[in-house]
């Protein structure tokens, strides 16, 4: 009798057990159609707001205008400056020798008259390039289109670009021409009044440099640019007129700002500094070489190899309290969204339908209805960043979203219990009566 109990008992426990492993197995499937309830663990409330994506670089303060004087070191009696110093317009740089003076303006007048020829080239390139279909971004520049005046330098940006690029760099080398005659003729006029050479522009005397009978001032202009140097493939993510992301250290501050950030009592102070944006107004098609930017920055930055470009950052506001040659961090916005989220990119579903022709992908990402279920909010890829994935939806601030494995839509979810340890303060307040309070119920 109880050998017959023991087996209707063991056949009892065998049948539990497997009725309990096909529950397991029909509740737990993936693709289980029981409602059941799913826990949680890494989740984050959406926080939608503008989302960028960024090349980082080192970039140094340099001068916006190198301007290059040059006079016959033999045609000057005096010199009155000297490396390092500020200068402003038409502060005297050197003074000619009295019966030198008219020489010296005939050489400016075959200068003024070489730069005219080299203007009547490049209006010349110009209005041809005018005339191809500049609509369409793929025209590019037969070679024969330059001509024998142009620099090499000029030549390969032109033949390298596409026939709005080439415009651009044509447009460019015009404006440096003109004033280069501006200049020029404006020390001719000098010359008939003085002998005195002075300086074009506000600035600082940059270098006075002696070489073969000729006298060089290299002027700093007081407005600044920044410069940066990028590889080949980072060449390829710049563009020209993008934003760039600048410390507001760059400018001067408000002396009110100033005095609030110094004060002993900063505990409640809330700073809401504006934005520092500068521009990219250039990036070279022709590897850097070696100069004055380029090897300082060379000695603190390492740079890019084996191959350099060089890119050039304006900004509105004037670097004012900054020498030449410091650093800075740039961020260069290569991507930008609005009104976006940002989510580790594993976070993202992607499912395909096929259709006779096509095959598409849409993206989904798992949120929390109001109600507490399990739902699937299509979204659109922004850009991706770092291993995240920036999208835009129709998802709402502070909507619950989560990763996980696959989840049934309209199942219930539920979170770890919230835990808190109390402060030092707060547990210092308690008395006996309160702690014996929470030990026994």
């Amino acid at each position: 009798m109880k050998r017959n109990r023991k087996v209707w008992i063991g056949i009892g426990s065998l049948f539990l057990l497997a009725l309990i492993i096909v529950n397991c197995m029909i509740v737990f499937k993936k693709d289980s159609k029981i409602a059941r309830s799913y826990y949680i663990a890494d989740y984050e409330r959406v926080a939608l707001e503008q989302q960028r994506a960024y090349l980082e670089k080192e970039a140094m303060i340099v001068p916006q205008e190198e301007i290059r004087i040059t006079a016959d070191a033999n045609a000057l009696s005096q010199i009155s400056v000297r490396p390092g110093q500020k200068i402003s317009m038409n502060e005297e740089i050197a003074s000619y020798k009295t019966e030198e003076a008219a020489q010296e303006q005939s050489n400016l007048q075959s200068e003024v008259n070489a730069y005219e020829s080299e203007l009547t080239a490049l209006e010349g390139i110009l209005r041809r390039l005018e005339a191809q279909n500049v609509e369409d971004p793929l025209t590019t520049i037969d070679s024969e289109q330059i001509d024998d005046e142009l620099s090499v330098t000029v030549a390969t940006e032109v033949t390298q670009g596409t026939s709005l690029e080439a415009i651009a760099t044509i447009e460019k080398e015009i404006a440096e021409v003109e004033r280069n005659i501006a200049i020029l003729s404006d020390r001719i006029s000098e010359l008939s009044f003085s002998n005195v050479l002075s300086s074009p522009s506000d600035g600082v005397i940059g270098d006075v440099i002696e070489d073969n009978g000729t006298i060089s001032f290299i002027i700093y202009t007081d407005k600044k640019d920044l410069i940066t140097y990028v590889s080949e493939q980072e060449w390829e993510q710049v563009a020209e007129n993008q934003s760039v992301e600048l410390h507001q250290s760059l400018v001067e501050k408000d002396a009110q700002s100033e005095s609030l950030t110094n004060s002993e009592d900063t505990s409640s102070l809330v700073v809401n500094e504006e934005e520092l944006l500068g521009i990219v107004v250039e990036k070279q098609t022709i590897p850097a070489t070696n100069s004055l930017w380029y090897n300082e920055m060379e000695k603190v930055v390492e740079m890019p190899e084996p191959l350099s470009f060089e890119v050039r950052i304006n900004l509105d506001e004037a670097i004012s309290n900054k020498p030449y040659a410091s650093l800075t961090n740039a961020k260069i916005i290569i991507n930008e969204a609005s009104n976006a989220l940002r989510v580790n990119k594993d976070w993202l579903v992607t499912k395909e339908f096929t259709s006779e022709t096509e095959t598409t992908e849409v993206h989904y990402i798992y949120s929390i209805g109001e109600d507490g279920k399990i739902r699937t909010n299509e979204v659109d890829v922004a850009f991706e960043d770092k291993g995240e994935t920036i999208l835009t939806s129709n998802l709402a601030n502070e909507q619950i979203i989560f990763h996980d494995y696959v989840k049934d839509e309209l199942s219930n979810a539920f979170f770890p219990m919230p835990f808190e340890i109390p402060s030092k303060a707060a547990l210092q307040e308690l008395d006996w009566k309160q702690y014996a309070k929470y030990l026994i119920f």
